[in-house]
This record gives structure tokens, C-alpha cells and sequence, in this order.
């Protein structure tokens, strides 16, 4: 929703504190940083104690934020931060870092201190350092870090710091767009924003997530400006299970001077032109690969096989953010990021005659992409679609667990922008449950001294796969069954031990995923009272972690839909005979649905299950659903699915 901007003939600030901290901002620079000013000192004598704030480690007496947005679109931030400390674990805030880049941006520290029984003390200078945040990455060394501790940090501390940001080369030329994000880790006992920008350059700001803010406007011929002020803002806590990303929920300005998304797509044909240039070696790479190939589809596969296998390494800063390497430097230095490993496909693509476009995602762990907000802050990741004559095909190489016709989690179901023309908003596919499914085979043989052998196969597809690929990929093969102990024993029964395990189709994500394991149980019937007593195996078990959940109050997100087919069998001594076995149920929801069946033929018992689970956001209304899907997983009020025998 817009929010109505009021407008007046001078800016009158929102309140008395707000106008002292800008004074005590303009003034750090060049004060006597052992001196504190008998403003800052009346400040100082009313900020809160942890009587105020007893759940919380800190507190931001105030957060005060300029910037000034010049007519090329680059732009100055400067942030004066008061941050008292309120028990020892907030005394971890004293360790202050400041990433920004090298290449597009410059970072002053103006002032850093320490305020403690009215006396201040500054940081050593010495002791700021600055680092690559990638070291010996030569792509990346222009993102670096800078560090420094403030000195004399105790419980009733205020730490001081100004700093002032200068981007030196605008993202969208004469434009500017960007998201802040009005809550944060400690509370805000007060926060100010003022934006300053060209007549030329009106902003349309909007809130989202919170009662709206009034912005107070003026316009005096030569600059916009516009101000606001949040009194007692609560600390961000996000603890609730299945929640939806910080970005999502956090309490955000959005800001633009943009009307459509043109300029937008016109920027990243700016950034990313000849990026893509076919050159001898890329166009013999792409011929040699796909020289056994006889349609589109299969040369689309063999070369997005071909880039999504380099090792992925990214930057999320700066102009690194937003440019492509070069497609022949991405296969020369053979790693890249999203954008990299598209424009490499991109160029590919094109050797075998494959037009494509790129396209800027918005990936659902940052939440819904708005529609108005024209920036190209709003978007995180690049794919490609590749235009063929029977279809568009959108292609992920980023990650090398994702197969050409799958989109890897994060990115399936997500938005994003065609840069292309205007520019077109589209919907990414989104896989069904079927799609992302676990089938699991379990076959087990009992003895008569009631331990158990057995063999249990997974075959995993779609985001299922990929998640598991992702766990085992980088291990050795001695020690995938390390690795799938505890997933395996938690499903199986009671004190099984896995013995060997065969992993299918691990590097070939075309392909299902397929686990094999044997294992064995030294007590899988154990006693219980007279009788004895089993475990049904269920990989659609799940820890019922709703079950004491009264309230709830944010939306539940699942971010893809999958589903589960189960067969079991179970082989007992003939000496045994079948007691009692668990009730089959089912349960239908705006969730999922759920269904088995439990039966026994002599000495055989016989367990199937289904489910499926939707992708969605569904409101805090919905705990009771979810609880209930839950314990339906938990196997609750079936007492785990326990079976019980005695002898003949």
C-alpha cells in the first residue's frame, strides 16, 4: 500500500532526540572524540536500562540514517549509532564488522567509542583492520572487511559509531531503488531515516509490515527530502518453526524512484553486454559436447551439465553483485556464481544455435517479489530461459546437484524478471509433489533369538534428490554410511546399525538417487509385559515438534511440495503369532494428505504409507492443521507404531 506523503514547508523532526542525534552525527567528525557533549550526555543519563529490556541483550538508543542521492543515481549513507550494552552477552557488539567493496564504494569510520561513566573511549586506530572477505580468489578482491573492537566494553556501556558510505558508480544510471529494513536484532528505542534526492528524482516510498510511519516531504526547488521516525521498535524474533524468511517478515521501506521495469532490464543489458561472446574455444567446447546429440532438448542437457558441474562461488556486494564475468574467464578460471555460470551457458547455448535470455529471480527464502517496487535490489539470483519450438525451458546451472529440468530449492515456484524488451514479470515452474518424491523399500527377516537383519532402498527424485546429493557429494565413499546412520536408524526400528551402504547415481542429477543399506538390530522384538514387542519401520516419520504449540504468529511456509510411498515387509519366526497390530488411518488437510495400510498373512507382516505435502505459505491460523499433520507423522496415538507378539 502507497503511503500518503504529507507535505510542509520545512522538515519539523519527529522528536527532540532525533534532532540532537543529527547535531551529535555532523559533529563526530571533527569533535574531540574524548569528549562527550552535554547533549550526548543528557542522552546518555536517560537511556534504558535492562529493567526495560530484561529479554534482550542490547538496545539501540537510536539508529539515525542519511542519504543523499545524486542526479548519476550514486549516492552517500551515513549512520550514527548509539548501542547500549545490557548484560554480558551483549558485550559480543563491542566486535564491529563493515563489509563493502573497494571497486564501487568508500567507507570512513567517523567516529568509534566506547561511552562509560561519563567518559569516552576511542578506538586505537591501529586496531582496525581490513581484509578479503574471499582470499586468493582473485575475482573477489575488492570485497573486503572492515574490522575493529571497541575498547572498554562493560554491562551499562553505550557504543558509539558514525560512519559515512559513498557509492562511487550508480547500479541503474540516474536511478536510485533500495529496501531498508526498519527492525533489527536489539530494540530500537528510537530510529530516524532521511533521504535527500534530485527535483528530477521523486521517490515512492511504501511500507510494508507494520503500522505505517508518517514521511514528512518537502520539496524546495532543487532536492526532495523526506524524513521519518519509529519510536520503540521490538527486537526481531523469528523462533518459530517453518517461518518465513527475516526478509519476508522484517519491517521494511521500500523505496524507489522507478516506474516500471524497463530501466531495470535496460540496466542489466548494460552490465551484461558481450559478456556472452562466442569465441573459438567456447564454440568448439560446445560442439565437441553436444556432437552426439539429435534434438534440442538433449543438447540443452549435455551443456548445462557441461557449466552447472564448475564449482560455485559467489559474491553478494558491490558491483560484483550485479556483473557476469566474461564467459570464456568463467570456463577459464573454471568456478563462477549464478550470473557467471548463466552467461557461460548463454554462450554455449548459442554454438548450437539455442537463443536465451537472462533472468533476474527473486529466490522464495527472501519472500513474495513486489510487483511495484522497480529495482534491481528485489532480485538475488540469474538463471537462463532457453527458447525452443516446442517450449521455454528455465535453466539453473548454479548448483551441480540440479538437473537441466528441475529447479533446485529456493528458485522453484519463485518470480522474476525476462530481460528482454520492457521486460516481462514470470511465474518459475513449480515442481508438483510427485515431482520431489522418497520411495523406500524395506524388507526384514527376524530370528528366533529376535534380532533382525534387513535391506532398505531409497530412490529420491526431484528436490528430494538434490538435497541428499548436496549431503553426500563431498563426502568419500567410506563414509556415506557414517553419514546416513542416524537418518536410517531413526526410520528403521530400534537399535539398528547400518552395515553397508551403496549409493547409485550420486554425480548424474538426470537420474533418480538411489541408497541401498544393509542393516541389522540386535534386539528389534524386545520384551513388554508378557508379550514382545516391534516397531514398524516409517519414513514418513517426523519429530511432532507442534505438539505444545498453543499460539502462533507468523505464517507456516513450506517452500516445495513432496511425497512418500513406503512398502515394509516383515518376516517373523513361525514360533510367533501376531497379537496386535497398529490402526490404519488417514488424514486429509489444506496441507497434505496421509494414508496406510497395516496387515499380516502368517508370519509376514505387510505396512504401506502414503503422503503428500503442498508447497505454500499458510496463516498462523493453521497450527492446529499443522499439528495435527504432525502427529499423524509422529505416528502419535499409535504408540509409534508398535506391533506386539508372544510365542505359540
Amino acid at each position: 500500500m502507497k503511503i500518503q506523503i504529507r507535505h510542509a514547508m520545512k522538515i519539523i523532526w519527529p522528536s527532540i532526540l532525533s534532532s540532537l542525534l543529527l547535531l551529535l552525527s555532523s559533529a563526530t567528525a571533527t569533535a574531540d572524540p574524548t569528549t562527550i557533549s552535554p547533549a550526548l550526555l543528557d542522552i546518555l543519563r536517560a537511556a534504558p536500562t535492562a529493567v526495560d529490556y530484561p529479554r534482550d541483550d542490547a538496545v539501540w538508543i537510536s539508529k539515525d540514517m542519511s542519504i543523499i542521492i545524486d542526479p548519476s543515481g550514486t549516492y552517500t549513507v551515513n549512520e550514527h549509532k548509539l548501542l547500549k550494552i545490557l548484560n554480558e552477552r551483549g558485550m559480543a557488539a563491542a566486535q564491529w564488522t563493515i563489509p563493502y567493496d573497494t571497486a564501487c564504494e568508500t567507507l570512513t569510520i567517523n567516529c568509534a567509542r566506547t561511552l562509560l561513566d561519563g567518559k569516552a573511549y576511542p578506538i586505537d586506530p591501529q586496531q582496525v583492520r581490513e581484509s578479503a572477505i574471499y582470499p586468493g580468489i582473485n575475482w573477489y578482491d575488492t570485497m573486503v572487511v572492515k574490522r575493529f573492537p571497541l575498547p572498554a566494553v562493560a554491562v551499562g556501556a553505550v557504543l558509539e559509531v558514525d560512519t559515512t558510505l559513498h557509492r562511487l558508480t550508480p547500479r541503474v544510471p540516474g536511478a536510485f531503488s533500495t529496501r531498508l529494513y526498519l527492525q533489527q536484532r536489539y530494540p530500537m528505542r528510537e530510529a530516524h531515516w532521511q533521504i535527500s534526492s534530485p527535483a528530477r528524482m521523486p521517490l515512492t516510498i511504501r511500507f510494508s509490515g507494520q503500522k505505517l510511519p508518517p514521511v514528512q516531504h518537502v520539496l524546495d526547488g532543487e532536492r526532495h527530502c523526506y524524513d521519518w521516525t519509529i519510536p520503540q521498535a521490538s527486537a526481531l524474533r523469528i523462533d518459530e518453526l517453518d517461518a518465513p524468511g527475516v526478509e519476508e517478515l522484517t519491517p521494511t521501506a521500500l523505496i524507489t524512484s522507478l516506474t516500471d521495469w524497463q530501466p531495470v532490464v535496460r540496466w542489466y543489458e548494460g552490465i551484461s553486454a558481450g559478456k556472452d561472446t562466442l569465441t573459438d574455444v567456447l564454440r568448439q567446447v560446445a560442439l565437441t559436447r553436444t556432437h552426439d546429440c539429435t534434438t534440442t532438448v538433449e543438447r540443452i542437457t549435455v551443456l548445462h551439465k557441461v557449466v552447472r558441474e564448475l564449482p560455485y562461488i559467489a559474491s553478494e556486494m558491490g558491483d560484483l553483485s550485479d556483473i557476469p564475468h566474461a564467459a570464456i574467464e568463467v570456463a577459464q578460471h573454471n568456478y563462477g556464481d549464478c550470473k557467471d555460470k548463466a552467461t557461460l551457458l548463454r554462450a554455449l547455448l548459442q554454438a548450437v544455435g539455442i537463443s536465451s535470455d537472462y533472468v533476474l529471480v527473486r529466490t522464495t527464502n527472501r519472500g513474495k517479489l513486489d510487483h511495484q517496487q522497480y529495482g534491481p535490489d528485489e532480485f538475488n539470483h540469474v538463471l537462463l530461459v532457453a527458447y525452443t519450438s516446442q517450449r521455454d525451458y528455465y535453466l539453473d546451472a548454479t548448483i551441480a546437484d540440479a538437473p537441466a529440468d528441475a529447479l533446485p530449492p529456493g528458485v522453484d515456484g519463485a518470480e522474476g524478471l525476462i530481460i528482454h524488451g520492457k521486460g516481462t514479470l514470470v511465474s518459475l515452474p513449480a515442481s508438483a509433489a510427485v515431482d520431489n518424491s522418497l520411495d523406500a523399500r524395506i524388507n526384514i527377516t527376524v530370528k528366533t533369538d529376535y534380532s533382525a537383519t534387513g535391506k532398505v532402498t531409497l530412490t529420491l527424485t526431484g528436490i528430494n534428490a538434490m538435497l541428499q546429493r548436496g549431503s553426500l557429494a563431498r563426502l568419500p565413499i567410506d563414509r556415506y554410511r557414517d553419514a546416513l546412520q542416524d537418518y536410517l536408524a531413526t526410520r528403521l526400528g530400534p537399535d539398528i546399525a547400518v552395515n553397508a551402504v551403496t549409493v547409485n547415481n550420486l554425480h548424474a542429477p538426470e537420474y533418480p538417487l538411489r541408497i541401498t543399506a544393509d542393516f541389522s538390530s540386535p534386539t528389534y522384538l524386545q520384551p513388554a509385559d508378557d508379550k514382545l514387542a516391534g516397531r514398524l519401520s516409517s519414513f514418513a516419520y517426523l519429530p511432532n515438534q507442534y505438539r505444545a504449540i498453543k499460539t502462533r504468529n507468523f505464517p507456516f511456509l513450506l517452500p516445495e511440495a513432496s511425497s512418500l510411498s513406503e512398502e515394509t515387509t516383515i518376516a517373523l519366526p513361525n514360533t510367533l503369532i501376531i497379537t496386535r497390530l497398529p490402526t490404519p488411518i488417514k488424514f486429509h488437510s489444506a496441507i497434505g494428505d496421509y494414508a496406510d495400510k497395516i496387515s499380516a498373512r502368517g508370519s509376514t507382516i505387510s505396512y504401506s504409507c502414503r503422503w503428500s505435502r503442498k508447497r505454500g505459505v499458510f496463516s498462523p491460523k493453521m497450527l492446529e492443521s499443522f499439528s495435527q499433520w504432525s502427529g499423524v507423522l509422529a505416528q502419535e496415538g499409535r504408540n509409534q507404531l508398535q506391533f506386539y507378539l508372544r510365542a505359540k
